[in-house]
């Protein structure tokens, strides 16, 4: 292990991580991720896009107000000074890893604020928990450029702490030593990996983006003429809505109306059943897997969204954003 003297979060700290395969990578690498593909940590290493600033989001910064309290108690638990620490693997520098704390044995303790929910699973499911799932190739990098035995996984929450020992997992290791430089060839190269298709984002390629740009100009020119109708449409219905309320006025008690073209008929509808609630009352220990199976098939649907940008949030490759930098969001009407 080569021990790297640099401040965690530091301008200088990031460029090192994006020079190589960091631990946080690792659970990418090996598909275990549910938040990123490998597709996605490439963009992202190539510069072909930037990370998603997660400063606002409150699980994150709830995570960092509590690290003093987590490395406090965790250092209680072993009763150890635990010092955070960045390092690359002695054997291959491509290898990184940016330790929470390193113990007197030279093994890496990661530490975690989850939030209440995950705590309680993390608590009741253990190793069996997704947070576990999650972290365990995180801490199997940090263990592969240690050259320690085991590591920890330390879980803190409201004072208390839920601790993992983690063996080293020479099989995962091996696994990760395998894809990490077959990965970073690709960064290299800028050879670009095979996307998902159910996560990764289609962007136009060729003839394909001339004719998406006309595309999404006729839907955007289209979307702003059906608003101004739906607006006007809103109106209408409003001053209908009066007109109905007026004349259920006029009819007191009685039940139907019809005069000058129009029948008014007052009903009572009997109120929907609340399945779910019922469910919940009257049919304990059913559980979710047994609902799920008298779930109908699952449809398609498609939601298109307008967007303030014509380029793709967070791609800044020029052979992206170049094509649609000088298009305006304002769509003229000769397309029609």
């Amino acid at each position: 292990m080569k021990f790297i003297d640099l401040i965690q979060g530091s301008e200088e700290w990031l460029a090192w991580r994006k020079g190589g395969v960091t631990a946080t990578d690792a659970a990418v690498l090996v598909d275990q991720s549910p938040y990123k593909t490998e597709w996605r940590l490439w963009a992202e290493k190539t510069g072909y896009a930037v990370e998603r600033d997660l400063s606002s989001n409150p699980f994150v910064r709830h995570g960092l107000a509590m690290e003093p309290a987590a490395r406090a108690a965790a250092e209680i638990y072993f009763d150890d000074l635990l010092l955070p620490m960045c390092a690359q693997a002695s054997h291959n520098p491509l290898l990184r890893a940016s330790l929470d704390g390193l113990n007197k044995d030279s093994e890496p303790v990661e530490m975690k604020c989850p939030s209440e929910a995950t705590w309680i699973e993390v608590t009741t499911l253990r190793q069996n928990s997704k947070a576990f799932k999650f972290y365990y190739p995180q801490v199997q990098h940090q263990i592969l450029v240690t050259g320690a035995k085991r590591g920890w996984l330390v879980f803190y929450f409201d004072g208390q702490v839920e601790v993992f020992c983690i063996p080293r997992d020479q099989a995962l290791i091996s696994q990760i030593e395998g894809v990490a430089p077959i990965f970073w060839d690709k960064v290299v190269k800028r050879r670009e990996p095979q996307k998902d298709p159910a996560r990764d984002l289609y962007i136009p390629q060729g003839e394909e983006m001339a004719s998406w740009l006309y595309q999404a100009e006729e839907f955007r020119l289209l979307q702003g003429q059906i608003s101004e109708l739906e607006e006007r449409l809103e109106v209408m219905k409003e001053r209908q809505s009066a007109s109905r309320a007026a004349m259920q006025g006029m009819m007191g008690d009685y039940m139907h109306a019809d005069y000058c073209g129009v029948m008014v008929t007052r009903y009572v509808q009997v109120g929907k059943i609340d399945y779910e609630k019922l469910l919940a009352d009257k049919s304990a220990g059913v559980t979710q897997q047994e609902i799920d199976s008298y779930r109908r098939k699952s449809t398609e649907r498609c939601r298109v969204t307008l967007t303030n940008d014509m380029a793709p949030r967070l791609i800044v490759d020029k052979g992206v954003t170049d094509p649609v930098k000088d298009l305006s969001l304002d769509v003229e009407s000769f397309y029609i």
